[in-house]
C-alpha cells in the first residue's frame, strides 16, 4: 500500500468526523427557528424533493443528490423553495456554523447549494428567495451570509452584488473539482 493511500484514509475521516460535527451544532443551533411570513418561499416538504433534485441536476453538473436528501431531513427549516403558481421553481439550502471571536461565538449561515429551473432564471425568482430567507437570518441573529460561487457565473455574481455581498477571496475545489470560485459575504449585524 502507498503512502499517499495511508495518509488519505484518516484525512477522509477527519473531514466526515468534521462535518458531522459541524451538521450536528448547526442542527442544535435550529431547534428554535423562528419563521416569518413569506410569500411563495416556504421549507421544504418532503413531496418537493424529486423537483428539487431535477432543479440540482438541471444547476450543476456534477452534484451529487445525497447532501440535498440529508438536509432536507436535518435542516428543513433552512432548506427554503419557491413557488410559482404552485410549481416549486427554485431552492435554496443552509447550514449554520459557529465561528469563534474575541467576544464568543458568532452564527454564520453558509448556501450550500442554490438554484432556480431554467426556465424561470432571469425573472425575480432567485432574487427574491435569497431576499426572503436573508430576512429570516437576521431575525434568528446570524452574524452573515457565506456563499461560494464558481468564477464565470457573472449572472450569478452580479445577483449577490447587488443583494450586498461582497467577494471575500477566490478559492479552488469548493464549487467543483478544479473549478476555481469566489467566496463572497453579506454581513447581516
Amino acid at each position: 500500500m502507498s503512502l499517499s493511500k495511508i495518509c488519505i484514509k484518516p484525512f477522509v475521516y477527519l473531514m466526515y468526523f468534521k462535518r458531522l460535527i459541524r451538521d450536528t451544532v448547526g442542527a442544535f443551533l435550529i431547534r428554535n427557528w423562528k419563521q416569518t411570513e413569506k410569500e411563495n418561499v416556504m421549507p421544504i416538504e418532503d413531496f418537493m424533493l424529486p423537483e428539487v433534485l431535477r432543479i440540482q441536476g438541471e444547476g450543476f453538473e456534477n452534484q451529487r443528490h445525497d447532501k440535498l436528501i440529508k438536509y432536507s431531513k436535518n435542516f428543513k427549516k433552512i432548506f427554503y423553495i419557491i413557488k410559482s403558481q404552485n410549481q416549486v421553481v427554485g431552492y435554496s439550502v443552509y447550514y449554520i456554523q459557529l465561528t469563534p471571536t474575541f467576544q464568543g461565538f458568532k452564527k454564520k449561515s453558509v448556501v450550500c447549494s442554490i438554484s432556480i429551473d431554467r426556465n424561470f432564471r432571469r425573472k425575480g425568482f432567485g432574487e427574491k428567495l435569497l431576499e426572503e430567507s436573508i430576512q429570516e437570518m437576521r431575525l434568528n441573529k446570524i452574524a452573515s451570509v457565506l456563499l461560494y460561487v464558481n468564477v464565470n457565473n457573472t449572472s450569478a455574481i452580479k445577483l449577490y452584488e447587488k443583494l450586498g455581498f461582497r467577494i471575500i477571496k477566490e478559492t479552488k475545489n469548493i464549487c467543483g473539482k478544479n473549478e476555481r470560485c469566489y467566496e463572497m459575504e453579506l454581513n447581516l449585524v
